[in-house]
């Protein structure tokens, strides 16, 4: 598959590959080369070539990447719109990316590609979020909500209220019901002070905090309501046995 390359290796990985094609004559071609070809989608034959060039050129700042537009193409449906003959950028050679940061987008595009199992971390996933969002890269935003989730529930206790608070933020701007529900059930059990002093809890929804209250008083209320029963329970074993010697039938 073709690598994602920085402007500086682009050149010399380009002469190498040229140096290393091998072509071959109508007779001296493998026998089953044109059938596996027919077998291909025209997006797999160029997934299976390492000779194809880049066509495509994204520019971020002073640095540049360069890129088969097909690859791009394939995994979003934002590059496919940009790159159609509707748009400026469809006949433009290089595409300036100004608000983007090149390791945030060459982690991106890996994370996309067919032949990578680069696994989302905690220093990365936050990064991939907006961008999964702005190119509409729907399984790969879904795959992050996992990834989010996972990280709420495998860390309950040790998430502070401070942390929850960005959490909660970060799941209703890119509407993860899920990541956003993970985090409520967190937030309703911190002491309320914790919460409501944060400035930063005012920017949260008021029917996100409704539910983390709502969900807090549930909770208390189950806590009450057992606490009763186990005393209700106690008293009426410990009466039976204080009354049972003076209940003799014989």
């Amino acid at each position: 598959m073709q690598q994602t390359r920085s402007a500086e290796e682009c050149e010399p990985q380009q002469a190498e590959r040229r140096a290393n094609v091998v072509s071959w004559s109508e007779d001296e071609a493998p026998a089953d080369s044109d059938e596996d070809l027919e077998e291909l989608t025209s997006y797999e034959e160029n997934l299976a070539s390492p000779f194809n060039e880049p066509n495509i050129t994204l520019v971020f700042g002073k640095r540049k990447l360069y890129l088969q537009k097909e690859h791009i193409i394939d995994v979003s449906p934002v590059f496919e719109a940009m790159f159609s003959s509707k748009f400026l950028e469809g006949s433009m050679k290089e595409i300036p990316l100004p608000d983007k940061k090149l390791s945030h987008f060459v982690h991106f595009l890996r994370y996309l590609s067919p032949g990578f199992e680069d696994e989302l971390t905690e220093d990365t996933v936050h990064h991939m979020l907006p961008l999964a969002e702005e190119y509409q890269t729907d399984d790969f935003k879904k795959r992050i909500e996992k990834f989010l989730i996972k990280g709420v529930l495998s860390k309950t206790d040790s998430i502070t209220s401070v942390q929850i608070i960005i959490k909660i933020l970060e799941a209703e701007k890119y509407k993860l019901n899920g990541y956003l529900n993970a985090c409520i059930d967190v937030a309703s059990r911190k002491k309320n002070h914790r919460l409501t002093k944060n400035p930063k809890f005012e920017e949260i929804s008021q029917n996100t905090q409704l539910k983390i209250g709502f969900k807090r008083m549930d909770a208390i209320d189950k806590i009450y309501n057992n606490a009763i029963q186990r005393q209700n329970e106690y008293f009426n074993s410990d009466l039976v046995t204080h009354l049972k010697p003076y209940m003799q039938d014989n």
